[in-house]
């Protein structure tokens, strides 16, 4: 549903890392659109607080976020004891800002002309003397009193409030977006370790797409990372790669899934991303999600495997062609580009990926 907003503040959050790529992304796509800050849940998610006075459905074109909230709740410094509560109790019952969420919320969610009916999620980090339960009862007694002729449910609800509480920083929200934000593929072929939707959005995003691109992921295990670029717009020629047959016939269903017209100029490799069978200079994007960590047995296959990606990275890559990598090998990375003269890490940014920290770097060949 298409609305016209006044200045309204909003926050998404994104995979641990993800959200400064986020607001690159939310500063292409949203004209007008002022950052906030940035608050973290621990090792779970990142938060990017921003406000948009343009048309709130224009937010559900992000990619590299996980959810998107419209702010109810922001104070910068609470107690961390029980004193607390009464205060989130006032908010949610008093505050005009806590109404503006709602109302903002309300068009969106609302599912069918039935009682409205709410639920809360509270999410607590830090040292505290209350518990999560208490934090969300907090939040529901200032609802009972704001609405008491709304449903308090357990699951489906058409509005769901969210409670954060980071150390001394209380952050709540009213969700726009469900489930489908975070698993918006539904692949015919699932594969173990792929990348979340969000991050390969967030790595798709960095390559900076063009219509020109001849785009590759020489690892392309289930297919994410091309399914991503799919979306991302018109492209000249999209190539996926990976060693293991199977996969490469998993990321051609799944790519093909994705709309009901087949993809143009779109290519699956059975080969060794150390070894492909692609012109010199004639690739100007790459996206890869490198073997790290847990995902590989051996560090010895490490340290063979990665010298012969990044020199066959340099071989590929058209003059000025950008690449992204992802990895925790930090390193292994830098040992072996400094091994290729042609090749540039230009910057970085560290991410979690399946409870791991690591980097996804922005290289460029010279």
């Amino acid at each position: 549903m298409k609305r016209k907003m006044d200045t309204t503040t909003y926050y998404v959050q994104t995979m641990p890392g993800v959200e400064e790529i986020a607001w690159l992304e939310i500063r292409n796509k949203l004209p007008g659109a002022k950052f906030g800050e940035t608050v973290f849940a621990k090792d779970q998610n990142g938060l990017l607080i921003f406000s948009y006075a343009g048309d709130v459905a224009d937010l559900f074109q992000l990619r590299t976020v996980e959810d998107v909230y419209v702010l109810a709740l922001s104070v910068d410094k609470v107690a961390r004891t029980r004193g607390v509560l009464p205060q989130i109790t006032e908010l949610v019952r008093d505050t005009a800002v806590f109404q503006h969420a709602i109302d903002t919320a309300w068009p969106i969610r609302m599912q069918q002309p039935a009682r409205p009916s709410y639920r809360v999620i509270s999410r607590l980090y830090g040292s505290h003397d209350l518990y999560r339960k208490q934090l969300g009862e907090a939040v529901e007694r200032g609802m009972k009193a704001r609405y008491p002729k709304w449903r308090l449910v357990d699951d489906h609800a058409q509005v769901e409030i969210w409670i954060n509480l980071l150390g001394s920083r209380l952050v709540g929200g009213i969700r726009l977006t469900d489930r489908t934000t975070r698993h918006r593929f539904n692949k015919p072929v699932e594969l173990k370790a792929a990348l979340r939707p969000s991050v390969a959005a967030a790595m798709i995003h960095l390559t900076q797409p063009e219509d020109g691109d001849i785009f590759l992921d020489p690892m392309c295990g289930s297919g994410t990372l091309l399914m991503e670029r799919r979306y991302a717009g018109a492209y000249d020629q999209m190539l996926g790669a990976d060693i293991v047959y199977s996969h490469g016939r998993a990321t051609l269903k799944n790519v093909e899934a994705l709309r009901k017209e087949p993809p143009t100029n779109f290519q699956v490799l059975h080969a060794d991303a150390a070894k492909l069978p692609i012109a010199a200079g004639s690739v100007s994007k790459v996206a890869t999600n490198l073997p790290f960590g847990k995902q590989i047995g051996s560090p010895k296959a490490l340290k063979k495997l990665y010298p012969a990606f990044f020199g066959e990275l340099e071989r590929v890559l058209g003059e000025n062609g950008r690449a992204i990598v992802l990895s925790s090998e930090y390193d292994l990375v830098k040992e072996s580009v400094r091994k290729c003269p042609k090749l540039e890490i230009l910057t970085g940014y560290s991410v979690a990926v399946l409870g791991q920290w690591g980097r996804i770097y922005i290289l460029r060949r010279n």
